[in-house]
């Protein structure tokens, strides 16, 4: 969600992302971010938790057409076989995806943006993050 929002509010693409024990990063296409940038998407994410928004999987059968409209993906790689998982936030974003998801935003309880830095790739900016209980306990 957290890349959904930066993506539509600022249009900054993420390159990777990494999920810590504790602490959580984000890897955008833009050189920096301000604190400004940082606290609206803070507030957008937690907002939307609030609202309780509800996240749907699908997934669509190797072999099944797919119509890639609607759905923010880079493409599958050209080796890809099998099925393909596709996550709605309702009334966020459609995304094709691999990992673990909640059924509801308000699962996730809050969200931190901590900081942005330069990331060792030349351009990008690493935004650091918590989730949930994390927050409490930092």
């Amino acid at each position: 969600m957290i890349t959904a929002i930066i993506d539509r509010e600022f249009k900054y693409s993420t390159v990777s992302w990494w999920l810590g024990d504790e602490v959580s990063h984000v890897e955008l296409d833009t050189t920096s971010m301000t604190l400004e940038q940082i606290k609206k998407a803070e507030i957008t994410v937690n907002e939307l938790i609030r609202e309780g928004r509800k996240v749907t999987v699908d997934v669509i059968k190797a072999g099944e057409k797919i119509d890639l409209n609607g759905i923010h993906a880079r493409g599958l790689p050209e080796d890809h076989v099998g099925d393909i998982r596709v996550i709605t936030i309702d009334g966020v974003e459609s995304n094709m995806c691999c990992g673990t998801h909640v059924s509801n935003l308000c699962q996730l309880q809050t969200i931190k943006l901590l900081h942005a830095e330069k990331s060792a790739r030349k351009n990008n900016t690493l935004l650091y993050f918590l989730v949930g209980n994390r927050v409490l306990d930092r």
